[in-house]
């Protein structure tokens, strides 16, 4: 048997040399254990997909305490788990840099920590920003570790508070405007940074809207699929439940959330008297609270997961209003084997089609009808449940994590 000859030669040829595996410093944007709204869900399922593309994971998490790295090294293994400090408090707006940045502040002493650990011999080879609100992070750390960074947005930032603005009255909408501002700064400077090697937009049309703003190659690569099962691929077909879930401290879930109480439901009810209406959501604030216990809307909050409340419902609605992006949430419902119902805001960021995939309705009466004939028809709610499921599961984020880790 022959061996590698003097100069590193095996058989008469020069071997090639090795490229270190890939190891990612990702930043989170906030606690992303318990996964109970839409970014968290993308977050964990983006970090769980890494690891399953078999990249090595270095994972900071902003704003988590001693008591919880536990779960959430539990929820990532294999992966180093680091809690890093955010800075909440009123002093973070009042600056130039926009909030989303100001609450995230570079840890003390971190870049020559991470710096010793490369020298150690564990290089870093990319680092990863899992939202837009971590990316001044990434890049002070990419040029610390002198590597590529990823950043993964979820929207255009700038443009997200805009609309929050202009669903508010002044002054109320004042803080938003001037985050809106702020961002768009900020934005400029991240879109224009050579640290960047690529945006992995989550929305397939805003790829071409951040296009336009950098230079720097924009691809999509769209929501990764949650791990939540049901068993046998069916669920039971006989009941009433109609589910929306978010986080309700989120204006334009919270918005929804009204629609379904003030207007779907009296609608729904009319021709579906058994109808059951159910609002599973986190932080939901008191008079919203007050509102959906008035229109006799069940309602779960704060709930530590919400995989048996999916398999609980027999149709998920997501009556967004306003918003941008896409909304994890229909990934999750579509992934747990539920027909979905939703406005054409909701639908918009990915090619699923009306009809096929999900049903697009909009108004309280296109709400009543199109859920009103799911419920009624049980073989069609199993058809388009069907269609929704197989559509997230060709999503294919593994794969397209791999393509990117050997491109950089």
């Amino acid at each position: 048997m022959c061996g590698p000859g003097p100069g590193g030669r095996h058989n008469g040829r020069v071997a090639a040399p090795e490229h270190p595996a890939p190891r990612w410093l990702a930043i989170a944007e906030e606690a992303f254990v318990p996964a109970d709204s839409g970014g968290r869900v993308e977050s964990l399922n983006l970090l769980r997909a890494a690891l399953d593309a078999g990249i090595a994971l270095h994972v900071l998490v902003p704003g988590i305490g001693d008591a919880d790295l536990a779960p959430h090294r539990a929820a990532l293994p294999g992966a180093e788990v680091e809690a890093v400090p955010r800075r909440t408090g009123p002093l973070s707006h009042l600056s130039l840099v926009p909030y989303l940045f100001a609450s995230r502040p570079m840890p003390p002493g971190l870049p020559e920590r991470l710096r010793a650990s490369a020298r150690a011999g564990r290089p870093f080879t990319a680092v990863l920003a899992v939202s837009f609100r971590t990316a001044h992070l990434a890049i002070a750390l990419g040029d610390a570790l002198d590597v590529p960074v990823v950043v993964r947005p979820h929207n255009i930032e700038s443009a997200y508070f805009t609309q929050l603005a202009d669903g508010l009255g002044f002054p109320r909408n004042l803080p938003h405007r001037a985050e809106a501002w702020k961002l768009r700064r900020a934005e400029a400077a991240v879109h224009a940074s050579p640290r960047v090697a690529l945006f992995a937009e989550i929305a397939e049309e805003e790829v071409a809207a951040r296009a336009a703003l950098t230079a720097t190659p924009v691809v999509h690569v769209p929501p990764f699929l949650p791990p939540i099962a049901v068993a046998g691929g069916e669920r039971a077909t006989s009941g009433e439940t109609v589910l929306f879930l978010g986080a309700l401290d989120n204006g334009n879930n919270a918005d929804a959330a009204r629609f379904l109480a003030g207007e779907l439901a009296p609608a729904l009810r009319a021709v579906r008297p058994a109808v059951d209406l159910h609002v599973v959501g986190r932080r939901a604030p008191e008079a919203l609270r007050r509102e959906l216990a008035a229109a006799g809307v069940r309602t779960t909050f704060d709930a530590p997961e919400v995989a048996s409340h999916l398999a609980a419902a027999d149709v998920f609605v997501n009556p967004v209003r306003h918003g941008a992006g896409i909304n994890i949430k229909m990934v999750e419902a579509m992934a747990a084997g539920l027909p979905v119902v939703t406005t054409p805001t909701g639908a918009r960021g990915l090619h699923w089609r009306d009809g096929e995939h999900l049903v697009v309705a909009d108004g309280a009466a296109g709400f009543r009808d199109a859920v009103a004939a799911l419920l009624a028809d049980p073989a069609r709610r199993a058809e388009l449940a069907k269609a929704g499921r197989a559509f997230v599961e060709g999503l294919d984020g593994v794969g397209r994590l791999r393509r990117i880790a050997a491109d950089l």
